[in-house]
């Protein structure tokens, strides 16, 4: 999500930084991680991280994990971020979560992987109605999303025993290509209500969106000029996934008066 949102200024987000040792691997350093972009009083400032700890961007130094449930208790929304195909991060998830939850029981979560038109299956999921086999099928969720159910499988399982309101946050696939494709002016009059204008003046979500494909195993096509000649629409997409997901977390945030997880990655 970006710094800055045309939809509407979200106070309170707690940001933190959690690193754990099984996820750090020997690669290339992540460009983005020095990246001087964000918060003014933050964006000239490094950390120092190590393994096995939970940071606080806020403070420059590493806290415990109830003092970041602690911290998180004012917020309306919060981030936790996650690799998709990592187990290790949707188990610190589901922790996040669970210990969330047992502080303040008017909780609900956003998902990314499932555009608006499947909150129905959601809703039967969150209040026990459907089996797992049955929720697989009836949210297409290898349609809609191509990792295991196993990965979140303990995610649901703790929103449907504790009666958790999930929330879809994405957009149909089509309008984010038509986006893409031809911009979000060319969408029908339909299209634009189910995915508010993105803002693609923000220069800093601009170049933190830059370094990301430039950081990717790109096709050799699509390196260097290759790039040049599609960004363009590739930014306009991401920028109009980061927008509609922020608009329907407020929606729900409105509509419902819960505190949102908002379980969000690559």
């Amino acid at each position: 999500m970006r710094e800055r949102m045309t939809i509407k200024k979200i106070m309170a987000i707690s940001i933190f930084l959690l690193t754990f040792s099984i996820l750090c691997g020997q690669g290339e350093e992540d460009k983005t991680l020095l990246l001087k972009i964000g918060d003014k009083k933050l964006k000239d400032k490094t950390i120092n991280v190590s393994a096995g700890k939970i940071y606080s961007a806020r403070e420059g130094s590493h806290i415990s994990f109830q003092k970041m449930i602690k911290e998180m208790k004012e917020s309306e929304f919060i981030y936790v971020g996650e690799t998709h195909n990592s187990l290790p991060m949707h188990d610190i998830q589901s922790k996040i979560i669970q210990a969330l939850y047992e502080q303040d029981k008017n909780l609900s979560i956003g998902l990314e992987m499932f555009p608006v038109s499947f909150q129905e299956a959601l809703n039967k999921w969150s209040i026990a109605i459907l089996s797992q086999d049955e929720f697989i099928r009836e949210s297409r969720w290898y349609v809609n999303w191509n990792f295991n159910f196993g990965f979140y499988e303990k995610i649901f399982k703790l929103a449907k025993n504790n009666k958790i309101p999930l929330y879809a946050l994405n957009a149909p696939r089509a309008i984010i290509r038509k986006i893409r494709m031809k911009g979000w002016d060319k969408l029908s009059e339909d299209e634009k209500k189910a995915v508010p204008k993105p803002d693609v003046s923000h220069e800093e979500h601009r170049v933190l969106i830059r370094t990301i494909f430039e950081s990717m195993e790109l096709p050799h096509q699509m390196k260097g000029g290759g790039l040049d000649m599609v960004f363009d629409g590739l930014y306009r997409a991401q920028s109009a996934w980061d927008e509609v997901m922020a608009f329907n977390a407020l929606q729900s945030r409105e509509r419902e008066g819960r505190k949102m997880v908002v379980l969000v990655g690559s």
